[in-house]
């Protein structure tokens, strides 16, 4: 691969880690949940005083093992998804930062929020596909497992999610006896993020083809 394509890729996925980072940023701020693959973080978040962007960070190092031993070797790209994934885990922090909540306010603007976080986040995701240079040690670890099993990434993505949001709500029901941290736009940005990068691959084939 050439070097200013190389750069060219590198610089794609940088920016895909930062918008998904924003994307998230916006769905938790919603109040009505987080990422499914952000929900177990978020929520051990709200019972200590550690911070999302740490526990994000922690997680993705655990994939990254996980991915190491499932494929039982570790390549320069795993050991790019490192410094991608401290990042990554940055900037989840800084999103929460700077992004206002919108929880307990009114439901158009938690609404609004959500629906602006889901189609962020997607096309953070998107240009992380596109770049196809490196993966974040999640998705990494999502692939190598669906190689194993035979299984297809699809269905494997879908079981890996539905655990870690599982796992969340029965962390949040043990702290809190609710779901706090946990809920309806949890379920909803597992079914519209999915959808949305869909749509941006459409939107750039369309474009390519004009151009």
């Amino acid at each position: 691969m050439a070097r200013n394509e190389t750069f060219r890729r590198f610089a794609v996925f940088t920016a895909g880690v930062l918008v998904c980072a924003v994307g998230i940023g916006f769905i938790t701020r919603a109040g009505l949940g987080t990422s499914p693959i952000s929900s177990l973080p978020f929520v051990l978040s709200l019972i200590t005083p550690v911070s999302m962007g740490v526990y994000t960070l922690s997680f993705n190092l655990f994939f990254l093992l996980c991915e190491s031993i499932l494929v039982r070797r570790f390549t320069l790209a795993q050991a790019l998804q490192i410094p991608a994934t401290l990042l990554f885990s940055l900037c989840v922090d800084g999103a929460l930062r700077l992004i206002p909540s919108r929880y307990g306010g009114p439901l158009a603007d938690s609404a609004v929020y959500l629906l602006l976080g889901c189609i962020v986040m997607s096309l953070g995701i998107y240009l992380e596909v596109l770049a196809d240079i490196i993966m974040l040690p999640g998705e990494a670890f999502v692939r190598a497992l669906s190689r194993r099993t035979g299984c297809g990434f699809g269905n494997v993505k879908v079981g890996f999610d539905s655990c870690l949001a599982a796992a969340a709500a029965i962390v949040a029901l043990c702290a809190f006896g609710r779901l706090n941290g946990v809920g309806a736009g949890t379920a909803f940005s597992a079914l519209a993020v999915g959808q949305l990068v869909k749509v941006w691959d459409r939107l750039h084939q369309q474009i390519h083809k004009h151009h």
